[in-house]
């Protein structure tokens, strides 16, 4: 008989109820993408100090914590309140737990001011073990393209190309692209919208081109958020809106304000007064204006009337501005 493969991630021997059951301080036991086993104990965080004694990494969660709204977290915010069906997963660092899986728990759990259940490991486990247990043992909700990108960025920050980050994280080197795009969208723009598990890339796109025309006309995102606050409060308290509605409704109102803050102001026309008509067409005197703007334009005149003009533009300066 062949020997028994050793599992990657979740080893579950009993269900969380049934080791809640069994033992006071239920453990379970999860083996690393090195082989190393990582023993795991129950924990009950009061709701006093979930903030403040959990923290999450991006880079190893691939959560956007600025992502969590209420919103977003409606569908766990409903019953974390009575009961959290599954706990989180975290590790001791530093005195305090890095949540490896569950930041949307975690999230709900600080929104409603109740206490978190998380399964916790003193195991010293590198970054890199972390990483990839987390990937192993997500079970919330899919992330979003944005979420991707901030993890893929970190690893591009860090001198990785594009198509080493594909090849390291399995991905295409097109979701690679787009993923990055969603990421290098400005936050700010981000925060406009009250889920943001419902932008799409071609969302992400459009807003990343908004902020890249506000930049190369210098004006700051800031004031496109000026611009649109009221109207994206008003959208988002209209009842009997979908969440793709309040989307679509939010990314008309970027659209249009980025296009009105950045649209070129028409040139002011320029005038033109005759100062005196010649029977040569070649020849002009002619006074041309454009706002504050006024100039005298002269062609094939003689040298004699070159100077007078010359002299009389001479006294009249002095009598007007020479005390100035």
């Amino acid at each position: 008989m062949s020997a028994k493969r050793i599992t990657i991630g979740r080893t579950f021997s009993q269900t969380p109820l049934q080791n809640e059951q069994a033992s006071e301080s239920p453990t379970q036991t999860f083996v690393l993408s090195t082989g190393k086993r990582a023993l795991f104990h129950l924990e009950r965080i009061d709701a006093r100090y979930v903030e403040q004694q959990t923290f999450v990494v991006l880079e190893t969660n691939g959560r956007d914590q600025a992502g969590l709204t209420p919103d977003s977290l409606r569908d766990i915010i409903r019953t974390i309140k009575l009961q959290q069906f599954f706990p989180a997963i975290g590790v001791k660092r530093d005195g305090r737990i890095e949540i490896l899986d569950g930041s949307r728990r975690r999230a709900a759990a600080i929104y409603c001011k109740t206490g978190l259940d998380i399964l916790v490991s003193d195991t010293a486990i590198t970054t890199e073990e972390a990483r990839k247990l987390a990937q192993d043992i997500q079970t919330a909700r899919e992330h979003n393209l944005r979420e991707v990108g901030l993890r893929l960025l970190s690893l591009k920050n860090g001198g990785m190309s594009q198509k080493e980050i594909a090849e390291s994280q399995e991905l295409s080197q097109a979701k690679v692209t787009r993923a990055l795009h969603a990421a290098s969208v400005p936050a700010e723009l981000i925060s406009l919208f009250p889920n943001h598990s419902e932008l799409t890339y071609p969302d992400y796109k459009m807003l990343l081109m908004a902020a890249e025309k506000l930049a190369e006309t210098g004006q700051p995102v800031e004031r496109l958020i000026e611009t649109v606050s009221v109207d994206v409060d008003t959208v988002c308290a209209r009842e009997g809106l979908a969440e793709d509605e309040v989307k679509n409704h939010i990314l008309r109102l970027v659209r249009n304000g980025s296009q009105t803050l950045t649209e070129t102001p028409a040139k002011e026309k320029v005038l033109s007064e005759t100062l005196w008509t010649f029977a040569d067409k070649d020849r002009y005197a002619r006074k041309k204006m454009r706002g504050r703007v006024f100039s005298y334009e002269f062609n094939r005149q003689s040298k004699e009337l070159q100077e007078e003009l010359d002299k009389v533009i001479a006294e009249t300066l002095k009598k007007h501005l020479g005390e100035c």
